[in-house]
């Protein structure tokens, strides 16, 4: 057992971790938390979209044709109007009118927890204001299924006022069915519009308004170039509506101290014909689309806000104009001029910090951009653009980008960080690029590219490491001389190329190199498919053919599917060694080909012996059959059911000594079987039989080395060429120098001379008898008895070839090896089709 740690020790090790931990959580609390910009909303199925849009209509033609009332109205009218809610019209008069007489006029109540209800549409008329003041905290536009409420003004005022930014008025869209903020969009949803008039809201939370565009998009400050919209807002968060703010036909509007945060489209668009638009201290965060757009607007400025977290770009300007101007030497463009674009935090956004598209005199000045795919870009037309004192860091390609299509760009003092470019050009005429700090960069600290007359690249101080730190190669129209002055000691040019580099330059190479892999891996496989050696189409059959054969019948090495087998077996080889003869082709024809075989002078026919058989033999010589010494004479057919040899009991005997079976009709699951006419035990008394003649004892001899066997003699082996390998080799006493005797040994068939081992090996059960065969006798059926199938004759020659080349028929005479005279002669050539020559004896065939 270990002896306790010292005090001390326990001590010292709980300070440590006390203090790392107290370290780490000051740590943590210092870094500032960064979030992932948010992700843009799916689109708006066209269903929606063209329900959406014919709201939109509808709202546009019931506005319309309430303005012709005002004319002759002195008293607040509630106006009942098909397929919305009433419409409450408010005309002018000297004092402004409260939510109090909304709700005496039948447009609104009281809700129970102090909140007022506006239950119908307000409209006020010209030289009218209603006010909504600090006695109400929450005032609700009601939206169901009958219509929302909206809160709008024609000429006239509308005026939001909390009591403070701490106990804002509370504005919100209000679902009267569930009892909660409108969060549907599609049926319509309550908003907030002014149309030529005055709208201004102080210390208010505007929530969960609009739908589809722009003016009825939640709170929007409407109108035109003769009667534009006015106000603005301060120190109000404008959220969860379409658009946070939407300004267009206006001049003047302030935004100051606004929050437009988780919007569905941008937080603050400016759009056409707003002039002079003022957002000061603005905060865009989460929103949707961009934080801030503005869109054809002169005179617009942005200062001092924090625009981050955007799904989109974090500043976007459209300074592209509508028409065109006729001008003594042609067409010009009307271009947005003079935005300022100052003292902004950009951090975060899905896209660019700030973009400049078109516009004219643009300034984007002592900015502070971090993230993004880009800081600043300038392209499409702008013209005049100023790019100073702004510091960008951590732009994934560039910190600014300047082109295609931009002119007259001066980028000065800026200080650009941690980006693979420092500044790009691209097709930017009369860029002029002095006095900036470039640090971190990892490809070009500068890169100009296209056409680039009249540009310059003076004075900065450049540091990273990579290619290049001024890269012109690819510019045209700038000079040597135009690039002077520039501090690149700390730069640490990339000698070394690795792999991996162009890899992550240039990721589309992967594919390409994948794809181009293909067709080398197409060749590599077929090319190992030949020469791959030919396999047998059914290997299966062969195993079950050399298990039915008990061994004896082996298919040709040249189309054997077993492996290992191509090669001579060390079992058919001779004690000496010497190699067995294989059997020529020509003895084998394809099915479908003649192929002549030569006659030979040695080509005998099975002559009279007894007891002994004798047939022609694969090479052309006799067939010897001896029946071993003390073997006792029978017939072909197998024991009669009942009969036991001497010393043997008369019950069937396991698998396991069916030592030789040929062609088994069935494979029993009972004690007695059912064989062909004449037999009895199936396995029995198997032994030493073979399959083209009689039953061979195992001292039997077969002359010459193999015998070949007819797909006709044997129904399993039609469709498949086969031969039989001796198993010994030995020479007879009484036999010519020539002549080889060969034993045939009978052992059974337990796959021992195949890797895949007796396991392996299939196991065939026959739940019925096969089919028939034009070769046997007998009764055949399932019922009856089917004959042995062992031919006792010698091996059927090919019929296609001459009659002459086949010589004498077969002739047999006297008992079988086991003195049993009841054999059975198949003459294929001499006999007519079909009929056979039956021997004397028992059998009933």
């Amino acid at each position: 057992m270990s002896a306790p740690l010292p005090t001390w020790i326990r001590r010292a090790g709980l300070t440590t971790l006390v203090v790392a931990a107290i370290g780490s959580g000051g740590l943590l609390t210092a870094l500032p938390a960064h979030a992932e910009p948010v992700a843009p909303l799916p689109p708006v199925s066209s269903a929606d979209a063209k329900k959406q849009s014919n709201l939109v209509d509808a709202e546009d033609i019931r506005l319309r044709s309430m303005f012709e009332r005002f004319g002759v109205l002195t008293a607040p009218t509630l106006v009942e109007v098909a397929g919305s809610l009433p419409t409450l019209l408010l005309p002018a008069r000297q004092a402004p009118y409260t939510a109090g007489d909304v709700v005496a006029a039948g447009g609104g109540r009281r809700e129970v927890d102090g909140a007022v209800l506006f239950t119908a549409n307000v409209l006020v008329g010209p030289q009218a204001r209603l006010v909504i003041d600090p006695s109400i905290s929450t005032l609700r536009l009601a939206s169901g299924a009958s219509g929302f409420a909206s809160v709008a003004t024609w000429r006239g005022g509308l005026e939001f006022a909390g009591r403070s930014p701490e106990q804002p008025l509370t504005v919100v869209g209000w679902d009267v069915q569930n009892l909660e903020p409108d969060k549907l969009t599609v049926d319509g949803r309550a908003y907030i519009r002014t149309m030529g008039g005055e709208l201004i809201m102080r210390n208010t939370s505007a929530n969960h308004l609009g739908f589809w565009n722009g003016r009825t998009g939640g709170v929007a400050w409407t109108g035109s170039k003769g009667e534009p919209s006015t106000g603005g807002a301060a120190n109000s968060t404008l959220s969860d509506n379409i658009y946070g703010a939407y300004v267009s036909g206006s001049e003047g509007i302030q935004m100051v101290g606004v929050r437009l945060t988780d919007n569905e489209r941008s937080g603050l668009a400016v759009h056409r014909d707003a002039i002079t638009t003022l957002v000061s201290g603005v905060t865009a965060a989460r929103n949707h689309g961009d934080g801030m757009t503005i869109d054809r607007a002169s005179g617009s400025r942005v200062m001092r806000s924090t625009v981050s977290d955007n799904s989109g770009d974090g500043i976007s300007l459209d300074g592209r104009g509508l028409g065109v101007v006729a001008t003594a030497t042609g067409v010009q463009v009307n271009q947005i001029k003079d935005t300022l674009i100052e003292e902004n935090t950009v951090s975060g956004n899905g896209r660019y910090g700030i973009r400049v598209v078109g516009g004219e005199n643009t300034v984007v000045r002592t900015n502070t951009i971090s993230g993004g795919q880009l800081g600043i870009v300038v392209k499409s037309g702008a013209n005049g653009t100023q790019i100073t004192g702004n510091k960008v860091t951590g732009a994934e390609e560039a910190g600014i980008q300047i082109g295609p299509d931009a002119r007259r760009t001066a980028i000065i003092d800026n200080k650009l960080a941690d980006g693979r470019l420092g500044v790009l050009t691209q097709d930017a005429l009369t860029t002029i690029i002095s006095r900036n700090q470039v640090s971190g960069a990892t490809d070009f600290a500068i890169t100009l590219r296209g056409v680039s007359d009249g540009s310059t690249i003076q004075h900065n101080t450049l540091a990273g490491e990579g290619w290049r730190a001024v890269d012109t190669r690819k510019a045209l129209g700038i000079r040597s001389r135009d690039v002077h002055s520039n501090n690149s000691d700390a730069w640490v040019s990339r000698t070394k190329t690795h792999w991996y580099t162009l890899l992550r330059r240039h990721p589309a190479l992967i594919v390409w190199g994948l794809v181009a892999l293909f067709p080398l891996v197409g060749w590599w496989a077929r090319r190992r498919a030949r020469r791959r050696p030919p396999q047998h189409p059914y290997p299966e059959s062969e195993l079950l053919v050399r298990r039915l054969t008990g061994g004896t019948m082996r298919p040709d090495p040249a189309f054997s599917g077993i492996p290992d087998q191509r090669t001579e077996s060390p079992a058919a080889r001779s004690p000496a060694g010497t190699a067995l003869p294989r059997v020529p082709a020509e003895r084998y024809p394809t099915p479908g080909r003649v192929r002549p075989t030569p006659a030979r002078a040695d080509a005998g026919v099975l002559a009279p012996a007894a007891p002994g058989l004798t047939a022609a033999s694969p090479a052309g010589g006799a067939l010897d059959v001896q029946p071993a010494p003390g073997a006792r004479a029978r017939s072909g057919s197998r024991r009669r059911a009942g009969a036991a040899e001497p010393g043997r009991s008369p019950a069937k005997r396991s698998r396991s000594a069916t030592a030789g079976s040929d062609d088994t009709a069935a494979l029993r699951t009972d004690g007695s079987g059912t064989g062909r006419s004449g037999t009895g035990d199936l396995d029995g008394d198997r032994s030493g039989t073979d399959d083209v003649g009689t039953a061979l004892s195992p001292a039997a001899t077969l002359t010459p080395a193999a015998a070949p066997i007819s797909e006709d003699a044997h129904p399993t082996l039609r469709g498949l060429r086969f031969y039989r390998t001796p198993r010994d080799l030995s020479v007879g006493p009484d036999m010519s120098a020539g002549e080889v005797t060969t034993e045939i040994t009978t052992r059974p068939f337990d796959g021992a001379d195949h890797p895949a081992g007796p396991a392996q090996w299939p196991r065939a059960e026959w739940e019925q008898a096969p089919e028939p065969d034009p070769y046997w006798s007998g009764d055949q059926g399932p019922d009856g008895q089917w004959s042995d199938g062992r031919i006792t004759s010698a091996p059927i020659p090919d019929t296609r070839q001459p009659m002459a080349d086949h010589g004498a028929p077969p002739a047999m005479s006297g008992p079988g090896p086991d003195g049993d005279g009841n054999l059975e002669i198949t003459d294929p050539v001499g006999a007519a089709p079909g009929r056979r020559r039956r021997s004397k004896g028992g059998n009933n065939r």
